[in-house]
C-alpha cells in the first residue's frame, strides 16, 4: 500500500517567489507609518502570520491592523511582481493525476492567498490560512487542520517548506518534511526532515518511498 496519501505547500518561497512585491510593500509601511524597521529585519520572520512578524518587530499593537491592512493593499496592488517558481505547477499537475491530495498551507492571509492562486490557476485540494486557526506556523494546528479537511493521516502525509517555521511545523506535526533548498531560508544541514533542490524532486521522493 502507498504510504504516501497527501503534499502540503508552503506559498511564499516554495510555489511561489513574491520577496520582490513583499519588499515593495514593506518599504511603502515603512514611509507611510515612519517605522525604522528594514525590509531584512521583516524578512528574517518570514513564514510567521504577519501579526507574529509584527510583534517579533516590536511594532506597537494599537499600528498592527492598519500596517496589515496597508501592506495588504501594495501587496495587493504590485501582485504583478510575483513569480511561479519551477515546476510548480507541472509537480500538482503529477499530483492531481496520480490521486494524491493537495494543499498550500501559508501564512498569507486568505484574500491575497486566492487572489494568486487564481492568477497562476493552481489546482490544489484544499487551502489553508491563517484566518482559519487560532495559532500559525511553527505551532502544527495549520497543519492538523489540512490534514483533517482533507482525510488524511500526517503520518502518510509530506509538507514542502522553505523556512526553520515549516520545518518545526512538520516535526510536531508528524509528518515528513522536505526543505525546498531554493527558497527563502537555504537550510543545508536540517535538524527534521531531507532536502530538495527542485521541486521536481517530489515525485522522486514519493515514487522511491
Amino acid at each position: 500500500m502507498r504510504r504516501i496519501n497527501a503534499v502540503f505547500f508552503d506559498f511564499d518561497g516554495v510555489l511561489i517567489d513574491s520577496l520582490p512585491t513583499m519588499e515593495i510593500a514593506w518599504e511603502s509601511v515603512k514611509k507611510n507609518f515612519k517605522l525604522d524597521v528594514e525590509f531584512s529585519d521583516y524578512s528574517k520572520y518570514i513564514g510567521l502570520p504577519f501579526f507574529d512578524i509584527l510583534r517579533n518587530l516590536n511594532i506597537k499593537e494599537e499600528l498592527s491592523k492598519d500596517v496589515h491592512d496597508h501592506y495588504s493593499e501594495k501587496s495587493t496592488f504590485y501582485r504583478d511582481k510575483v513569480k511561479l517558481n519551477p515546476y510548480a505547477k507541472d509537480i500538482l499537475l503529477w499530483l492531481k493525476n496520480n490521486n494524491f491530495k493537495t494543499a498550500i498551507v501559508t501564512s498569507k492571509d486568505l484574500k491575497r492567498s486566492k487572489q494568486l492562486t487564481e492568477m497562476f490557476d493552481l489546482k490544489i485540494d484544499l487551502l489553508i490560512t491563517p484566518e482559519l486557526t487560532r495559532k500559525g506556523k511553527p505551532n502544527p494546528e495549520p497543519l492538523f487542520l489540512a490534514a483533517k479537511n482533507l482525510s488524511v493521516n500526517l503520518s502518510e502525509s509530506i509538507f514542502i517548506g522553505d523556512m526553520s517555521s515549516d520545518m518545526k511545523c512538520a516535526e510536531q506535526a508528524g509528518c515528513f518534511y522536505l526543505h525546498y533548498l531554493m527558497g527563502y531560508q537555504k537550510l543545508i544541514k536540517t535538524s527534521y526532515g531531507g532536502n530538495i533542490s527542485s521541486l521536481r524532486e517530489i515525485k522522486e521522493f514519493i515514487i522511491n518511498f
